[in-house]
């Protein structure tokens, strides 16, 4: 805590004081394997070219599961749920079909990422806001509401939501909670978040939807911000140090989320990465002095090309992003839950790390934004 005097009043500012306490996940109870989900998408067309460019994308991919709220994509046509029972799935949902699986699905998978958290039913009383995070669906009263009702939390519990920003809407999040801990004390700060993305496949075969179509799962990952240093049973004290953020307008139109009639669109060119990891470099040498003081990366997989050239780009070796790539091979890209499972993985994989070590966090949205975050251990 630093104390400044400001016109002769004495004011506290919490700088610097907030700590990851806390992360857990949860998936939804299907897994689909590639070659499956590839075989769905392939039979809802008789076009054999079409077929061989979705079956090609997909053996790129970098990913072997991905886990969906649909048990669909794994079913026969005479099985299905929710698409309609043929195989070229016509007529497809409508957007309020999907809206309403998201609103019931999102609320469970997020209370049982919430449940997880080591003690909860003890310190859920002591939390003092709730951010939301989703791109994949919008109601009203909305998630925060749902989950501050379920988990019987405060009703002066205080609430946000950042709605369809994309992939690095964790980062954006976490931005958020720290400095609500570095301005409220002794604030604890729930993020949730929550992305269905596979309820809206649909019926489009352009390069960008097929390639959007062989990368996104469901994920939900929640995360717990402390304003004072947790104790255990929490994880190992990790400090949010710092954040930057970069806004590429050149590739405004490489990655976009619309609306439609019969669902939510992706636009996501193969254009993003070549953008993305062409400004890396630069953006990296601005915010770090020296790029061997980050001890791990945690780069969010929005696909396995950005991967690879992300590491080519900050002459990285392949391991340096292993957290990145056994997330993405394992689950596919789940857009602002992803990151918060990267980092997950790559905090349990180095528990007996020394005070001092850096994580250097990375993820991408539309804009073309690039969001990052430094952590450290203390």
């Amino acid at each position: 805590m630093h104390e400044r005097l400001f016109y002769g009043t004495v004011f506290y500012s919490f700088y610097d004081m907030s700590y990851i306490a806390a992360i857990e996940i949860a998936l939804p109870d299907y897994c689909h394997k590639r070659d499956i989900i590839a075989s769905f998408f392939q039979n809802s067309t008789d076009n054999e070219q079409i077929k061989r460019k979705i079956k090609a994308v997909a053996n790129k991919s970098g990913i072997e599961t991905r886990y969906s709220v649909l048990a669909d994509f794994s079913n026969e046509p005479k099985d299905f749920v929710f698409f309609p029972n043929n195989a070229s799935l016509e007529p497809e949902p409508s957007l309020s079909q999907r809206m309403a699986i998201f609103k019931k699905e999102a609320i469970r998978l997020s209370i049982s990422a919430i449940k997880k958290i080591k003690n909860f039913e003890n310190i859920k009383d002591s939390i003092t806001h709730v951010i939301t995070v989703t791109c994949t669906g919008l109601f009203a009263p909305g998630l925060d509401v749902e989950i501050i009702q379920e988990l019987d939390l405060k009703p002066s519990t205080q609430r946000s939501s950042i709605n369809f920003m994309g992939c690095n809407a964790a980062i954006l999040a976490l931005n958020s909670a720290h400095a609500i801990c570095n301005s409220v004390p002794y604030s604890k700060v729930l993020i949730v978040c929550t992305e269905l993305c596979t309820i809206h496949f649909q019926k489009n075969y352009s390069d960008d939807y097929i390639l959007s179509t062989a990368l996104f799962g469901d994920g939900c990952s929640v995360v717990l911000v402390d304003s004072n240093q947790p104790l255990l049973p929490y994880i190992q004290k990790i400090k949010i140090k710092s954040f930057n953020s970069l806004l590429l307008l050149k590739g405004r139109d490489e990655m976009a989320w619309q609306l439609s009639e019969k669902g939510f669109v992706m636009n996501l060119s193969s254009y993003v990465s070549q953008l993305i990891n062409g400004s890396m470099k630069e953006m990296i040498a601005s915010i770090l002095t020296d790029i061997n003081t980050v001890n791990y990366w945690a780069i969010h997989p929005g696909g396995k090309r950005i991967l690879d050239d992300f590491a080519a780009a900050l002459d990285l070796k392949q391991e340096d992003l292993k957290e990145s790539y056994e997330t993405l091979r394992d689950y596919g890209n789940m857009s602002s839950a992803t990151i918060l499972f990267v980092i997950k993985k790559l905090i349990e994989n180095k528990q007996s790390q020394h005070a001092g070590k850096t994580i250097f966090a990375a993820a991408f949205g539309p804009g073309l934004s690039i969001e990052t975050m430094q952590l450290s251990y203390v």
